[in-house]
């Protein structure tokens, strides 16, 4: 005998037009930095002032693209009296000097993610944040999403119970992406697998131990990974990571009182699906039909920085500076344990 299903909560989105209009420079013309700034201009209050890229011609283009200034140099950029936040979309073995510049310059950071190859240069930044009294948050855009905020209802209200088991997916046909194969340029498992671990880390806290195994590519660099995660509850997450192959990014939770599945990205706008436990029961689905798809979610984190700013907060409350380190310490041991090389 079946029962009904959960009830999925509809998600709590703040309104870009409730928070104040913030002034944003942007620190590298990254491809990254166009989703982000088509995705702000589109969707969000929030105005782009100005782009800098030391590569010739670079920030000119850019700036061409989205009518905004341009310079030449992050010095001229970072000296504007007339720009509030700074978008770091760098590569992550930079992001602590050109967070650092900023955060001096009294910027508050929002930094692309994985927020560092290095953890301690993680805690680097946040503490020189704290110090100056500015916000500097990790680029976690997934966090920031719709269905993010269904997830916290979820947990919130204890709905799913007691979580025991956890599983994602993150695998993309990613061979010919130069950036992912040059050691210190991004890291498979840093770049794309850090967003299984931070949706893992929502559920289930940081891991006590932790075993992997991987395909290397001939430079060094792990192609396909798998992980599990063990708790001090005794649960247990499982990731498949792979930038050779694609295959959906479903993320599954499982609690003793009902399960739930994330997908068909769960690392972008998703659906979620709800049933209990009880094999055969009905399930319920919440879908994100809104005009705001694909990376154009970037936007979501936007809005949700200017809100934070607004309130004299100094650490995101949907990813504290800890919960950023941790995740990063989780990449680490993973890339060390299979025997990978990021720099």
């Amino acid at each position: 005998m079946t029962t009904s299903s959960p009830v999925l909560p509809a998600p709590r989105i703040i309104d870009p037009a409730s928070v104040p209009v913030l002034r944003w420079g942007v620190m590298g013309a990254a491809d990254i930095a166009q989703a982000f700034v088509g995705g702000v201009q589109k969707h969000t209050k929030q105005h782009i002032v100005a782009v800098a890229s030391r590569t010739p011609g670079k920030a000119e283009a850019f700036a061409e693209k989205f009518g905004i200034e341009s310079h030449d140099n992050y010095e001229d950029l970072l000296a504007r009296e007339d720009i509030d936040v700074i978008y770091i979309p760098t590569l992550p073995t930079q992001h602590r000097d050109h967070a650092l510049m900023a955060i001096a310059a009294g910027k508050h950071v929002l930094v692309e993610k994985p927020l560092a190859l290095d953890p301690k240069e993680a805690a680097e930044i946040f503490a020189a944040a704290k110090a100056k009294g500015v916000l500097a948050m990790e680029a976690m855009w997934t966090r920031y999403l719709p269905h993010y905020d269904v997830i916290r209802q979820l947990l919130e209200s204890n709905t799913l119970g007691n979580i025991d088991l956890v599983t994602a997916h993150m695998a993309q046909a990613n061979l010919e992406i130069p950036r992912l194969w040059k050691k210190g340029h991004g890291d498979p498992f840093f770049d794309m697998g850090i967003y299984p671990v931070s949706f893992i880390q929502t559920f289930l806290g940081n891991p006590k131990s932790i075993t992997a195994q991987g395909v290397m590519h001939p430079n060094g660099i792990e192609e396909e990974v798998s992980v599990q995660l063990n708790y001090e509850s005794g649960a247990r997450a499982y990731i498949v990571l792979s930038a050779r192959a694609a295959v959906p990014g479903i993320a599954s939770v499982g609690g003793d009182k009902a399960k739930i599945t994330v997908g068909p990205e769960f690392f972008v706008p998703a659906s979620i699906t709800i049933a209990n436990t009880d094999f055969g029961s009905p399930y319920t689905t919440w879908t994100d039909d809104s005009a705001v798809q694909g990376h154009e979610g970037l936007s979501y984190q936007a809005t949700a920085m200017a809100k934070f700013i607004s309130e004299g907060l100094l650490e995101s409350p949907y990813e504290s500076h800890a919960d950023s380190i941790a995740n990063l310490e989780v990449c680490a041991e993973v890339v060390r344990l299979i025997g990978a090389e990021i720099i």
